[in-house]
């Protein structure tokens, strides 16, 4: 069971956004299924997808709207990752809570990955305006940083 967990989360991104269709193909149980901690793993698989699949369809940028329009893409993965932690299932509670602090971590690396890079030719002003990016998207995605670690 948890190998073909861990499949299918590694499998997710890559898919996700090359057809919508197919979070819900990831996440189907079969009809006859009875073992609810397969659906409560169809439930992370779900939440994992959709929220790359939300993310592929932003283009994001240092700043505020940025920060809300990743926050609303993420609020649906949380909200199945968090039914799934509630449910309290020995096996599947840890690794929805896992996947949520993942969530929330890659969430502020793609915050912080929508500022420019540093090149060589990045020197005075330019420098110094690129680490005021930093430090202000630092204190932004501080809150996501604390979540994804005191779970």
């Amino acid at each position: 069971m948890r190998l073909v967990l861990l499949s299918a989360l590694l499998l997710v991104p890559a898919m996700a956004s090359a057809d919508s269709t197919t979070c819900k193909t990831v996440s189907a149980v079969p009809a006859d299924a009875t073992d609810a901690e397969l659906q409560l793993a169809a439930k992370v698989s779900l939440a994992n997808c959709t929220a790359e699949a939300n993310f592929a369809q932003l283009k994001l940028a240092p700043d505020d709207a940025s920060m809300h329009a990743l926050t609303a893409a993420a609020q649906p993965s949380l909200d199945m990752l968090d039914d799934v932690i509630r449910s309290d299932d020995a096996r599947m509670a840890p690794i929805a809570q896992a996947a949520r602090a993942d969530l929330l971590a890659g969430m502020a690396v793609r915050m912080r990955d929508s500022i420019a890079p540093v090149t060589m030719d990045t020197v005075g002003e330019p420098l110094a305006e690129h680490d005021r990016e930093h430090a202000a998207i630092e204190a932004k995605i501080k809150p996501w940083l604390d979540q994804a670690q005191s779970r």
